[in-house]
Order: structure tokens, then C-alpha cells, then sequence
């Protein structure tokens, strides 16, 4: 009976587990090429899942999915401009007709925890509720990817920042080199010109004492084509093997491209269906509707008693006034 006082209310449900090899192979791909380039991406099935659920579970997307939904432009209709009735019907829904179970534990030899979560969705009829549904977990599933993107861009730009400033220390440090390199050929060159040294000096099998800093034994004529040689080097990564592979690395960072890829976080135990069966009313609701229906009976039935009570006592009066007469 209390069935049939209540507004109707179906309810439709749907259960997801950690995302397995077919949901996160696109992931697994991108994350593959992100780690030859040294870049470290945290994003496993149990941060996928657990995102998804809390972002399901945040009442602030729970609003912003509803109020753009047929649904609740329909349940506005009448009153579409009042705010009071807006705000009410956003919280009722919100705290009411939307849920997830926590993860239930099914403990295996390993003591392995097997996660999945049961979400809910409860409308008038079984089409907006399984409807609500699927566009309420397809409007996280976005917010979801948006997060991942977020996080493997984040990422990405750290490497670039990180090697375009190794990138510039090392070059700074070839520059300096070469420039002390150029100012100690200037001088070995001035030292063997003063030293009458034109040609390089050969030993004939006995040592020669050179000076390592300006070495003049290789004569100034070589010693100033070696100077010509370096200051006319400009792309020092050319002759520096270290220098040459971080820019090798840069322009690979530089180039990357995040591709927009769809990732679904969960896997699917149960897709949302369109519910067979009304949702029973809850005991304590009953309880509530049987108190009421007492107290407004007992209220009824003293006002009742009330009334005839009354009505004897004026009747006896009017008896009484006529014996009198």
C-alpha cells in the first residue's frame, strides 16, 4: 500500500573492477615511449580506478553533469527560475539518487584485495535512471582522461625544462672551455714566435719537456692554424660527444606529442541496464508514513470523541430546559 503512496523510484546499478590489458593497452603504449625517453609516468589500473571513483563520488561534478541533463530540465519545467526549488531538487538528487558502494574484499591466498564498486542511479523511470547512469560515468570518464592527460603533459614538460637546462650548463661549460682553450693557444703561440720555435720540434728518440698549458713544441706556424681552427668552431656540439647527445634528447622532447587518447579506467562486471522492478520503500520510511497516518487517526478520532461528547452535553441541556418549562 505504502508502495503506491510514494512517487515512483527505479533505481539502475552497474559494477566496474580495476581496468584490465584491453582497457589500458593504449596507455601501456604511450607510457612505453615516454620511458626510452626517460620520462616516468605513474599511472597504474589501481590509480585509474581509484580516480574514477573520486570523481564519481565528488558532489560538485555530481552537480555540474545533473543540471545539464534533460532529465532535470524536465523536473524544472514549471518552475524553472526559482532558485529555492533549483537548489533543493539539485541536493535531493545529488545526496539521495546517486551512490557507490565501497570496494567489497574477497581475500585470496596472497592476501590479494579484489576490488570493484557498485554505482547506483535512481530516477521516475527506468530509462532516465539507467540513462543518469551511463552519462554520469561517461561524463567522469572525460574528467578522468583529462586528469591522466594532465598529469603525462606535467610530466613531459618537466623533462623538457629539466633537459633544456642541462642542455645550457653543458654549453655554457664547452664555451668557457673553448675560450680558455683559444687564450692558451694565443699564448703558445706568442711564447714559441718569441722562442724562435716556427715548425714543430722532433726529439730524434731523446724526451722533450713540454709545457702541457702552452705547449710550443708544436711551433707557432701549427699552433695559429690550431687557433683559426677552434675560433672558427661556432657549433660546439659538432665536437662535444656529450654536448651532441643532449641535444640529440632536447629536440626528441621538443618534438613529442601527446596524443588524445581514450582511456577507460574500469572494467565492466556489470553495464548499466534499464531496471525490471520499482525500488521498495525503505523500513524506516514506512515507519515513518505508518506513524503518521496513526497520529493523524488519533488526532482524528479525538476530535471525533470530542465533537460527540459535546453534542450529548447540549442535547441534555436542551432536554433539561424543556423539563424545566
Amino acid at each position: 500500500m505504502v508502495s503506491y503512496i510514494l512517487p515512483p523510484k527505479w533505481t539502475s546499478t552497474a559494477i566496474i573492477a580495476l581496468p584490465g590489458d584491453e582497457q589500458v593497452q593504449v596507455l601501456d603504449e604511450l607510457i612505453t615511449n615516454l620511458t626510452v625517453l626517460d620520462i616516468k609516468v605513474d599511472v597504474s589500473a589501481n590509480y585509474l580506478l581509484s580516480t574514477f571513483k573520486q570523481n564519481f563520488d565528488s558532489q560538485d561534478l555530481r552537480e555540474q553533469y545533473l543540471v545539464n541533463t534533460n532529465y532535470f530540465k524536465r523536473l524544472m519545467k514549471n518552475n524553472p527560475e526559482d532558485g529555492l526549488d533549483k537548489r533543493a531538487l539539485i541536493e535531493r538528487i545529488v545526496n539521495e539518487n546517486i551512490s557507490s558502494v565501497n570496494p567489497l574484499k574477497d581475500k585470496t591466498e596472497g592476501e590479494n584485495e579484489y576490488r570493484y564498486y557498485k554505482l547506483s542511479y535512481s530516477a521516475s523511470t527506468p530509462t532516465d535512471a539507467r540513462d543518469l547512469l551511463q552519462g554520469s560515468i561517461n561524463y567522469v570518464n572525460t574528467i578522468v582522461n583529462a586528469d591522466v592527460f594532465r598529469k603525462i603533459q606535467r610530466a613531459v614538460d618537466l623533462a623538457k625544462g629539466i633537459g633544456t637546462d642541462k642542455y645550457s650548463m653543458e654549453l655554457l661549460k664547452a664555451r668557457n672551455n673553448q675560450k680558455v682553450k683559444i687564450e692558451r693557444l694565443r699564448y703558445a703561440s706568442s711564447i714559441a714566435d718569441a722562442a724562435g720555435v716556427k715548425k714543430p720540434v722532433y726529439s730524434n728518440g731523446s724526451a722533450i719537456s713540454d709545457d702541457p698549458d702552452f705547449p710550443i713544441t708544436m711551433g707557432s706556424d701549427a699552433l695559429n692554424r690550431k687557433l683559426e681552427i677552434e675560433k672558427s668552431v661556432i657549433d660546439l656540439a659538432s665536437i662535444n660527444t656529450e654536448l651532441l647527445n643532449r641535444k640529440l634528447y632536447l629536440d626528441k622532447l621538443n618534438r613529442l606529442e601527446i596524443p588524445n587518447v581514450n582511456i577507460v579506467p574500469f572494467k565492466y562486471l556489470q553495464q548499466p541496464t534499464e531496471p525490471t522492478k520499482r525500488d521498495v520503500p525503505k523500513r524506516a520510511l514506512i515507519v515513518i508514513l505508518f506513524a503518521l497516518v496513526g497520529l493523524m487517526g488519533s488526532v482524528g478520532f479525538v476530535l471525533v470523541e470530542h465533537f460527540v461528547r459535546e453534542r450529548k452535553r447540549e442535547e441534555e441541556g436542551l432536554k433539561l430546559s424543556q423539563t424545566k418549562e
